[in-house]
């Protein structure tokens, strides 16, 4: 089996979430053979001592500790990627978890020039019912009410083999030259959109995105950019600064491109500036970084 580094960010609050994530790891990958790479950019509940008792279970664990201020996910993405010791790298949020045998599921679908998404499974937080790129079903809100058997029961009914559509979000795999030929994330995207710039990026330089259906993943949703408990009604004050910094992110990004798009093929972009596919970030500062 082809070796993966699965990249994993995280900040505060964020410690139950990422603690789940690992033991689905533990059921669905081949740890043995598979690299796990954390960054740790902010840490208020020993989330990094609790990584660290992890390297008994997985031998290829490295964790990188941020000791200064917060880089944000763009750039730790960025970094993991380019640090990353396997041609092939698999990107995982904290508040994510995988069904069993989830790498011999990408590895049977990924190519050299395909940006390959699993399937989520969501809580019906965003949508009520199934849609044309996710399964909605509440498995639990929280990681203390998540029940993680019937999700990996239910995962095992939903994989389809044989289905293959066009869409890309986290998690998502390919190799990592792709990525960093672009220059990975536009770090001038600091709240959102980013993820649909390096999208179209990544399709001007001639590759495909597409959406696999039996690698499938639970996603609690939007904990890494809304904060837990987003959903609940006292969090009405900061929905609206996120929406208020979601527009602004969203001018940007169309004084970038001359409109917003979220494509899912080359053709649907063509007509955009290939000038702009490369970007060109700021180094980031390793100093306060640490490996552990």
């Amino acid at each position: 089996m082809t070796p993966i580094t699965f990249c994993i960010n995280t900040y505060l609050n964020e410690k139950e979430y990422i603690t789940l994530l690992l033991e689905s790891l533990l059921n669905g990958i081949d740890v043995n053979r598979h690299h796990i790479l954390i960054f740790v950019d902010g840490d208020n509940q020993n989330t990094t001592e609790m990584l660290i008792n992890q390297h008994s279970l997985f031998p290829n664990l490295k964790i990188i500790k941020n000791n200064g201020p917060p880089i944000k996910y763009q750039k730790n993405i960025n970094y993991m990627f380019q640090i990353a010791e396997t041609d092939i790298v698999s990107y995982l949020q904290s508040d994510q978890v995988v069904c069993l045998k989830y790498d011999e599921a990408i590895l049977s679908h990924l190519t050299k020039n395909m940006i390959l998404s699993a399937t989520r499974i969501e809580p019906p937080l965003h949508c009520l019912h199934d849609n044309p790129v996710t399964y909605v079903r509440n498995f639990g809100l929280t990681p203390a009410d998540f029940n993680y058997t019937d999700f990996l029961a239910s995962s095992e009914l939903f994989k389809n083999k044989t289905k293959l559509t066009n869409y890309f979000f986290a998690p998502f795999t390919l190799y990592k030259n792709l990525w960093n030929d672009v220059g990975g994330h536009d770090c001038q995207f600091v709240k959102s959109r980013e993820d649909s710039d390096i999208l179209i990026r990544l399709l001007l330089n001639g590759n495909e995105v597409v959406q696999c259906w039996d690698a499938i993943a639970y996603h609690f949703t939007c904990i890494s950019s809304r904060g837990i408990d987003w959903w609940k009604q006292d969090n009405k004050e900061k929905e609206t600064i996120r929406l208020q910094n979601d527009a602004i992110e969203l001018q940007r990004f169309i004084k970038k491109w001359g409109r917003f798009a979220h494509p899912t093929s080359y053709k649907e972009v063509q007509d955009l500036d290939k000038s702009k596919i490369i970007v060109n970030n700021p180094p980031i500062d390793t100093s306060k970084f640490e490996v552990l």
